[in-house]
């Protein structure tokens, strides 16, 4: 199903807060898919965006407690992030091939904001009229950010700023929301609507939405997506069971991770098709990496 991309442009207001990148973080995990946030006792390591270097940002909780961090893994090293104005959640969600992070932070009035983090300084982002929350999902290599935020009427749109301009973008088939998740270097956007209660993913592609439905699905959301087209995201089967998926030349694959007996949520995609995302087993949300066939759980000190 296609249909015309209707957009508005509006003028941005962008606060600055310079500090640097390290440790001290928190996270928000919920990012994609409004995952639960974490809860005492349980694990909580879900991975949210990978670049093309293999760099993955994501969320943790320390020792099950609910605040949350953020987090860069590279190489093997993984760096703490905590947004200035934080108090107690800092969700990283997007990277882009030259290092740069958008995520979201919760202030002390509970305030969600999103941030861009750019050569060890946050800038935060507030969509001009939002009410009580901006999320910023993914960055592409360009710099241009995809989002989404709630207006006074508390309704979500998806939104992209481009050159310090937020424009708003909604699906017209939506009846309770639109929601942006991810970006491809090539300016394609993924993400979800909500139609008379039901959950699609959207592909907006040259002006174009498309809606994604996994076949037999009861939810879907498309929440990655690559230059060359393929596309990653999630469904809830009839019987409630959560599966990823990967689309490729039109073609749903369904895939889980084998430690995810209550669920496997992908949430981005690479150049080379490496995934990541989160696993649900009893002991809490794992983050996971994909690479050539191969499940490595992603775990954070």
């Amino acid at each position: 199903m296609k249909r015309v991309w209707i957009m508005t442009g509006v003028a941005a207001v962008v606060t600055v807060t310079t500090g640097a990148a390290g440790a001290g973080a928190r996270v928000h995990p919920a990012g994609h898919d409004g995952a639960a946030p974490a809860r005492a006792g349980t694990v909580y390591t879900p991975a949210f965006g990978i670049n093309d270097r293999g760099v993955i940002v994501g969320t943790f909780s320390i020792n099950g407690r609910p605040a949350e961090h953020g987090f860069v893994l590279a190489r093997g090293v993984v760096t703490t992030l905590t947004a200035p104005g934080s108090a107690g959640v800092t969700h990283a969600i997007g990277i882009n091939n030259a290092g740069d992070v958008v995520g979201d932070y919760a202030d002390a009035r509970g305030i969600m904001h999103g941030f861009v983090l750019h050569d060890g300084a946050y800038t935060t982002l507030n969509v001009p009229g939002s009410r009580d929350q901006t999320l910023a999902s993914q960055i592409n290599t360009a710099g241009d950010i995809v989002g989404s935020y709630l207006d006074a009427r508390g309704v979500s749109h998806g939104f992209v700023l481009h050159d310090g301009i937020y424009t708003a973008f909604n699906d017209p088939l939506a009846t309770g929301g639109t929601f942006g998740f991810g970006i491809s270097n090539a300016g394609d956007i993924v993400g979800a609507f909500i139609r008379h209660g039901h959950r699609y993913g959207l592909l907006l592609r040259g002006g174009v939405y498309t809606t994604l439905d996994v076949p037999g699905s009861t939810d879907t959301y498309a929440s990655g997506i690559i230059t060359a087209g393929m596309i990653v995201g999630g469904y809830t089967d009839a019987a409630g069971h959560r599966h990823g998926y990967l689309l490729s030349q039109g073609r749903y694959r369904p895939f889980n991770d084998p430690n995810g007996a209550r669920g496997t949520r992908p949430h981005d995609i690479n150049a080379s098709g490496d995934i990541v995302g989160a696993y649900t087993d009893r002991s809490g949300i794992h983050g996971f990496l994909l690479h050539d066939g191969t499940y490595t759980t992603i775990s954070v000190p």
